[in-house]
């Protein structure tokens, strides 16, 4: 399978391909929070250099939030806009999802509960995650206070895997793509896409 992902949940875009081997190719925009502006651009670039095009996608991924309020709605008009010209599946995954699945790389041989948690300036999220990769709570917005009490608790780190424990990479739009890869593979349960929004909107001009 192919698959086409989006990331523009962040100060910076990118959309990667994961093609059939597994292989991943991944272009960023250069400006930060510039998404409208670039994104057409950022995939032009993508599929040039690799000689791709919709035909040869099998699936579509955005990343839903949470995050930038402008940079959410960008990529899901987006994704929803090629989805209606090519009628190829589209997925929907969270940013803690997605940090889940890498710690789940880096951590393979635990069997301890992933806590993902994401600190940006749209504000503290976190959410929970077993082994397998199965949500054991929904994502949250924490304050400040309460974030900074889950990042530095020992009982939380002792009984959950966080990304303190591993090397965790910049993630991007590749990240999406592989754990979509992943749950289709383990035939686990795929989202449609729904904006998630989890602080008040901040936009960016």
């Amino acid at each position: 399978m192919s698959i086409l992902a989006i990331d523009t949940v962040g100060s910076s875009s990118s959309i990667a391909i994961i093609d059939h081997d597994g292989k991943c190719f991944v272009e960023r925009n250069s400006t930060s929070n510039s998404h409208a502006e670039s994104f057409f651009q950022i995939l032009d670039i993508l599929f040039s250099k690799h000689n791709y095009s919709y035909d040869k996608v099998d699936h579509l991924v955005v990343v839903v939030g949470p995050g930038s309020f402008t940079g959410i709605r960008v990529g899901i008009s987006a994704v929803k806009g090629i989805n209606l010209a090519t009628n190829k599946p589209l997925y929907g995954v969270n940013a803690l999802e997605v940090q889940a699945y890498v710690i789940s790389l880096l951590c393979a041989n635990s069997r301890k509960n992933i806590r993902a948690m994401i600190k940006n300036t749209q504000g503290f999220y976190t959410q929970l995650f077993n082994f397998n990769l199965l949500p054991l709570s929904n994502p949250i917005a924490a304050h400040d206070t309460a974030g900074s009490q889950c990042l530095n608790t020992g009982t939380t780190r002792n009984d959950c895997i966080t990304y303190m424990d591993c090397n965790l990479p910049e993630l991007n739009a590749s990240h999406a793509g592989l754990l979509v890869r992943h749950r289709l593979e383990n035939k686990q349960k795929l989202n449609d896409v729904e904006a998630l929004y989890l602080s008040e909107p901040q936009y960016i001009k």
